[in-house]
């Protein structure tokens, strides 16, 4: 983690320093969050849309911050500390976090998509810390917040840094890579999520390669190359010659190509078109892994590590949670993928979900946020298209669920479909099933949190119900 003096800090951000001045204190790493600071910490306070981060300042001190940043325009700051004094905490986060990337020498991959970019963060640091001391974004730290702070948090021997970037808005990519300078750059995949701030799929898709801009020379640039508007948006863009290009997928054009594929419940098993690697196993599921697999192989060759030291990382890697968790509880099995919602990861969740044997599978799908007009419409297709899944029973969850509920009415064979408002409702319903041998796939937005439905099934079978 960053360790600096607190008069360099406010140096490096041409900040005035008041309060409690000790030119000699060191800061030791930032926090956002004045419930998880930590003893010399920098606090940040960020002034959000519903809590201002100001208003926590205390609590900092009291958990040992050696320095706060602070908006200009707050008033109170706290006098026991150092108080740094800028226009925006925000910004000044991002131009400390960019002042200390560039004094580290790791090696930075950065990966963004629409699809995939969680998974392939873990399996890519996986593989490489079999070699380096690697670190990567923790949980969903990928906005323009989270990733100043996880760059932040590096330590100063890290030898490569994974970092996830995400995207919700135009020029995010763009500012993140620019930041984070990437020696390898990942695209994993483009799909219609966050279409509601952009005019269209092809939009998405000029900002994600947006990544290429801030790729270093002679860095690579990897991307799925089974996917037409990713090649043609790259294609199409002035994409500086000074990087190379590696491509991934089923297709025997790509740099490196799926020769074979299967899973069961105990992970996946495949082959691709580098011999040396031989037979590839990893402990998590969906064909969709194997590619995810594949971005992450290019990197790690990308920096010569050996086909020994990539098979043992995939056989290794700590997965971020709440993505195709496998739970028991009771005659019960559960599929909890309540990270995010979309077309797409629903048809992974529900190929993964084909994988177990019951009696009774139970399909529950909450709504799908952020598709503007195009909403019903979508959430119909996902109902639809369930017909071509083995389901018994459909619950959803929302209103706009609803519309997944009417497709799967008038396109499947689904014997029973249950409507509910709330996930509390779901619940209540769903606790009859825990002593029939059946099965339940779970999923939803993460603003949903449909995680809660698992956790209170849990409570009941282990008698903790309040």
């Amino acid at each position: 983690m960053i360790k600096i003096k607190v008069t360099e800090a406010a140096e490096v951000l041409n900040a005035q320093c008041i309060g409690s001045i000790d030119s000699d204190k060191y800061i030791c790493g930032v926090s956002i969050d004045s419930r998880k600071v930590c003893r010399d910490n920098l606090f940040v306070p960020i002034k959000g849309m519903t809590s201002d981060g100001h208003s926590y300042a205390k609590d900092a001190v009291k958990s040992g911050a050696a320095a706060t940043l602070w908006n200009k325009n707050e008033p109170d700051p706290p006098i026991e500390i150092p108080v740094i004094l800028v226009d925006d905490t925000v910004k000044a986060l991002q131009d400390l976090s960019y002042f200390y990337r560039n004094k580290l020498k790791a090696k930075f991959v950065g990966i963004t998509g629409s699809n995939g970019k969680t998974s392939t963060k873990d399996i890519t640091a996986s593989i490489l810390s079999q070699r380096f001391k690697t670190q990567k974004t923790m949980g969903n730290y990928n906005t323009e917040i989270g990733v100043p702070y996880t760059l932040l948090s590096l330590d100063e021997d890290c030898e490569v840094a994974v970092i996830e970037m995400g995207m919700e808005k135009a020029g995010e990519i763009d500012f993140l890579t620019q930041l984070v300078q990437p020696d390898i750059g990942i695209i994993t995949s483009v799909g219609l999520v966050h279409i509601d701030n952009f005019p269209s799929i092809e939009e998405i898709a000029r900002e994600k390669v947006q990544i290429a801009n801030g790729i270093k020379d002679d860095g690579v640039f990897i991307y799925f190359g089974d996917d037409s508007l990713i090649r043609d948006t790259i294609n199409d863009s002035e994409i500086k010659n000074s990087i190379r290009k590696q491509t991934f997928g089923i297709k025997e054009s790509n740099t490196l190509y799926l020769k074979s594929f299967s899973e069961d419940l105990s992970g996946i098993t495949f082959t691709v078109s580098d011999e040396r690697l031989g037979e590839l196993h990893a402990d998590m599921l969906g064909k969709h892994q194997a590619l995810n697999s594949m971005a992450a192989i290019l990197a790690a060759e990308e920096l010569e590590m050996t086909p020994e030291e990539i098979c043992l990382g995939l056989l290794k890697i700590d997965k971020t949670g709440l993505r195709n968790e496998l739970i028991k509880i009771n005659k019960c099995t559960i599929l909890n993928d309540c990270y995010k919602s979309n077309p797409v990861s629903i048809n992974a969740a529900l190929e993964i979900f084909g994988l177990i044997r019951s009696q009774k599978k139970i399909v529950v799908l909450g709504d799908m946020l952020g598709y503007r007009e195009m909403s019903h419409d979508m959430h119909y297709k996902v109902g639809k298209d369930l017909a071509s899944h083995n389901i018994d029973e459909l619950v959803t969850i929302g209103q706009e669920a609803k519309y997944m509920a009417i497709g799967a009415r008038e396109n499947t064979s689904i014997k029973s479909i249950a409507e509910f408002d709330t996930k509390e409702e779901a619940t209540e319903y769903l606790k009859k099933y825990l002593s029939i041998d059946c099965s339940i796939l779970i999923k939803g937005s993460r603003f949903l949190k449909l995680e809660y439905i698992a956790n209170k099934l849990k409570d009941l079978e282990e008698g903790n119900e309040n």
